[in-house]
Parts: structure tokens; C-alpha cells; sequence
């Protein structure tokens, strides 16, 4: 296979929330977009793993429209369509994904053969895994081929693959099992034809449609719904979302970004609107669809399925928490590892994921991981790092919003980060980049105070627009509509003042969207 090859196609599936690497992942920022190895995310390394054998218009990427910012982000640098990714307005788990973009593809090209990755996982071994995809792409044939991973220790944390003796690189599969206790994890290590279950697997999309039709026929009637619906000349494949027309909404121009004075659309974009279903009508089917498992829903069931086992040098890691991570780290002689500003007097054998605009001291520790954010502390023995995801559910019992974002919340147009909050007050620093902006709207319950400390403003208030310089300031009350931009070549940086009884995010009535069109909690 060459990368010319019109038949291979590759399906990203980056919609999981990755709990267990809080406090650093949040809902609003899963593990697949941080930054754990070296200095690109798991979801962009995972891009430049398949992009010099697969061609940028055959990525397909299945999210959620929570994610929206950081997926468009970053595929504009890697040419891949936005029509290629499917926004999901709920989690379905995987199963449902997974069948809705073999639709996609296989309505494209019949003759499709994909490859579906989860965007979550580490692969050292680049050439490795590109020999290993090129020939499950050139032979899967009427076959699910299953990577499966040579394991290396007696890990409880995978899911393991039982495959029947044979000769060569594809195997028989004969079973699964969970997550196994420790002795049983030394037992399948210690035994041919137990393999770690990596979530890759390759087919034909046609196959993956037709078990889906035999298996779930109920899931497939409800996304042949969305597919019948969906396309459109504008906006095809993407689903069922949120997402506006992005085309013309980039940049702004001398009439003040193409609005006139009133938030009417004077481009000729904007008809292009009309000719898009209506998302609700779309929603209507995806949230008819049962939430199910790909692996419980097809691959346990399938009589298809055959193991294409790693070579050992993969170098392969689904991530799955903190300790499964720190593994991986170089360390001192003292077993150590400091991120950001730390100072250290005999510990041993602890990491400590801090940053650098605080000091992070530690005394006589032992067996520890240390993760230090803005808003949340995070200190566990290792060993027990797993236990993070019950963290995570606590405070979602107590509606705790450090579960669910960072103090920085980054947007398509910057971010902001809340620097304090009490009864009656809330302020911000908002960062908006060159040529951006955010919606036109407007708050029922809440003034706002915004004051430029570097770069200039552009602010439109009611009919007026005008411009404001560093070291002014202007005041928004309540109900009055909008809108402030960049049309700098620097990063505008305003501090915002929010005042009133009610303060919470959900207070933005939206006229016209900003570039982003996020509908996440705690956008602008």
C-alpha cells in the first residue's frame, strides 16, 4: 500500500472523557487532547502515525461536539476535511461511532477498507504500528482483524484476547476475558496465545455495516435515519451537531466581520444555513439509539473476527491512568520525577506533574504520584491511581464543576480563566487571538465590566462599534446586546468583571454565533 491508495481509510475515535487522568483531564479536556508525551497530544500524535500512508481526505474522526474546538484546531494543519468529522451531540459509546462512519465512508466508496483507532493510546514504535496497518489493510479481506498486543507484563488493566495456536501473524480468536486479577495476568502471561486488546481493529466498511444489520438492526435503522438526512452539500458528514457553517466566519473583514450594525449576516454565506436539516431533527434519531459497546455489541458476537497479533516492539500503551503513564518516565537514581518547579529532600520513588507558576516542595515521600492544577490537588499512592475515576464521580454527585473544566477554558477564538468568584461577582481574564471574536449576544441577569490590558479592542454595543486601546475600559449593563473582536495582529487580553445574582454561563443569549459555535457550558 502507498499513501495514493484510494480504498484505505482510517476512522479516529476521540469522544472518550479519560477520568482517570484528572485532575489534568476534565469533560471539557480529555486525555486524548493533552499534551502527556513530549510536546504534541495523544490525538495529533496519532494523526502523524497515519498520515504519510493514508490520504488526508480519508480521515474520518468521530467526536463529541464538546470537542469541537480542539479537533478543528488542529486538523487545519493536517488538511483534513471538516466534513470528515462526525460532532455527536451525546455519548453512545462506541458501537454506534463506529457503524455511522462505515456508513459515511462506505456511501463515499464501496470498496472501502478502515481502520478504526482509538486516539487515547501511546505508540512509540511508529514504523512498527505502519507495518503492522499496512498489512491488516491489504488483507482483512471479509475479516475483522483485531490488534492484538504482545504482552509484557502481568497487567490487570487490559482486557486480554484468547487466540488458538497457529503459525504466522493472524491467529483464531477463541475467547475474551476482562480485566484479569494479578495471578490470573501472570498465568496469560506466562501462557501462548493471550494478547492484550488494543481497541484497533481493520475491515471493509461494508462489513462492519452488514454485522451491524445482523447483530444491531435496531441501531443500524436509526443511523441509516441520520445518514438519509444528513447529507447535504454543505455540511455532509458532519453529525448530529451543533456546527455551524465555518467557511467565511475565520476572519474578520473592514465591515466589521461581515455583520452589519444590527447582527444581520450581510455575506451571501449565510443562506447557505438554509439548506442544512435541522440539527434537532437529527438529534431526534441519535438519541433514540441505545448506547452499546462495539466490542459487546459485534466483536464478541461476530464469527469474523481473527487477532493480527503486534509485533513486541510496538511499544503500545492505552494510558489508562496516572501509574500506567509515570511507567513510562525516565527517572532519577532516586526513582524521582519533577515536572514544572519542584524541590525535593529524600523522596523516593514519586512523580510530580506540577507547572511553573508555583513551587511544588516535597519532604521524605515515598511511592507517590503528585499532580498540581490551578483549581485541584491531586496526591496518590501508587498502585492506586485507578481509583481517580471514583473521584470523578464524587464530584459529579456534588456538582462540583472542577470535573468538568479547567480555570482556563480554551475556545476556538482564545480562551478565559477564571481568576475569582464569590456572591455577586465573577472576573475573568479573556484572551481573544488575532482576527477573532466572540458571539454577538447578550445577559439577562448579569452586567459586565471590560477593561483592554494589551492590544486594542474592537467593541460593538448595541448599534455603535467602536474601537478600545489599552488601559480603557467599557461597561456592558444587562440585556444590552455585544459583541467584542480582535482585529489586531497580537492576542487581545481583557479582564472582565461580571456582576449581578445570578452569574453562571447558561446567562448568554447567542444572536449570531462566534467561529466556534461551541454549545459547552462555560463558553462565551
Amino acid at each position: 500500500m502507498n499513501q495514493g491508495n484510494k480504498d484505505n481509510y482510517v476512522v479516529l475515535l476521540a469522544g472518550g472523557s479519560g477520568s482517570r487522568f484528572w485532575p489534568q483531564a476534565r469533560v471539557l479536556e480529555p486525555k486524548q487532547f493533552l499534551t502527556l508525551h513530549k510536546n504534541k497530544s495523544l490525538f495529533e500524535k496519532t494523526i502523524l502515525r497515519i498520515k504519510p500512508i493514508i490520504l488526508s481526505q480519508n480521515i474520518f474522526i468521530a467526536t463529541s461536539c464538546l470537542y469541537q474546538n480542539q479537533v478543528l484546531e488542529i486538523i487545519k494543519n493536517y488538511k483534513i476535511p471538516l466534513t470528515n468529522v462526525i460532532f455527536e451531540s451525546l455519548p453512545q459509546n462506541t458501537g454506534p461511532s463506529i457503524c455511522l462512519a462505515a456508513m459515511f465512508i462506505n456511501k463515499i466508496n464501496p470498496n472501502a477498507k478502515a481502520a478504526f483507532l482509538p486516539c487515547d493510546h501511546l505508540i512509540t514504535n511508529t514504523g512498527v504500528f505502519q507495518k503492522m496497518l499496512r498489512s491488516a489493510l491489504a488483507g482483512c479481506a471479509d475479516k475483522i482483524a483485531l490488534f492484538g498486543i504482545c504482552p509484557t507484563h502481568p497487567a490487570t488493566g487490559y482486557g486480554y484476547i484468547k487466540t488458538l495456536a497457529g503459525r504466522g501473524p493472524i491467529l483464531k480468536v477463541a475467547g475474551f476475558c476482562e480485566k484479569p486479577d494479578f495471578k490470573t495476568a501472570q498465568r496469560f502471561l506466562k501462557t501462548k496465545g493471550y494478547f492484550w486488546n488494543s481497541g484497533i481493529f481493520v475491515s471493509l466498511a461494508r462489513t462492519i455495516i452488514e454485522e451491524f444489520k445482523h447483530y444491531l438492526p435496531g441501531t443500524y435503522k436509526e443511523l441509516e435515519k441520520i445518514v438519509t438526512v444528513q447529507r447535504s452539500e454543505v455540511n455532509q458528514g458532519v453529525i448530529p451537531a451543533q456546527v455551524g457553517i465555518q467557511r467565511g466566519y475565520d476572519r474578520m473583514d473592514s465591515r466589521f466581520h461581515g455583520y452589519d450594525k444590527n447582527g444581520r449576516r450581510e455575506f451571501p454565506e449565510a443562506e447557505l444555513l438554509q439548506k442544512i436539516k435541522n440539527p434537532q431533527e437529527i438529534n431526534k434519531y441519535w438519541k433514540n439509539i441505545k448506547p452499546i459497546s462495539f466490542d459487546y455489541g459485534i466483536i464478541e458476537k461476530t464469527g469474523l473476527l481473527v487477532c493480527l497479533k503486534s509485533p513486541k516492539n510496538l511499544g503500545w500503551s492505552d494510558l489508562g491512568s496516572w501509574e500506567s503513564w509515570d511507567k513510562l518516565v525516565p527517572k532519577d537514581n532516586s526513582g524521582n520525577k519533577f515536572f514544572g518547579q519542584a524541590i525535593d529532600l529524600k523522596s523516593r520513588n514519586i512523580t510530580v506533574f506540577g507547572s511553573a507558576k508555583r513551587i511544588i516542595a516535597t519532604i521524605g515521600l515515598n511511592d507517590l504520584i503528585v499532580v498540581d492544577t490551578p483549581d485541584a490537588l491531586l496526591i496518590t499512592k501508587k498502585g492506586l491511581s485507578e481509583e481517580v475515576k471514583k473521584i470523578v464521580e464524587i464530584l459529579k454527585k456534588r456538582q462540583r464543576q472542577e470535573h468538568y473544566l479547567h480555570k482556563t477554558v480554551k475556545r476556538k477564538w482564545g480562551c478565559y480563566t477564571v481568576l475569582d468568584a464569590a456572591k455577586g461577582f465573577k472576573i475573568k481574564i479573556i484572551e481573544i487571538k488575532p482576527k477573532h471574536f466572540i458571539s454577538l449576544q447578550y445577559h439577562k441577569k448579569r452586567s459586565e465590566h471590560w477593561v483592554v490590558v494589551e492590544g486594542a479592542a474592537l467593541v460593538q454595543k448595541g448599534k455603535r462599534v467602536w474601537k478600545v486601546s489599552s488601559n480603557e475600559s467599557t461597561y456592558i449593563p444587562a440585556s444590552c446586546i455585544h459583541r467584542i473582536s480582535n482585529p489586531g495582529d497580537s492576542i487581545l487580553k481583557i479582564v472582565e468583571v461580571q456582576t449581578g445574582n445570578y452569574l453562571e454561563e447558561d446567562d448568554i443569549v447567542r444572536l449570531v454565533e462566534d467561529s466556534s459555535n461551541s454549545s459547552a457550558p462555560g463558553s462565551l
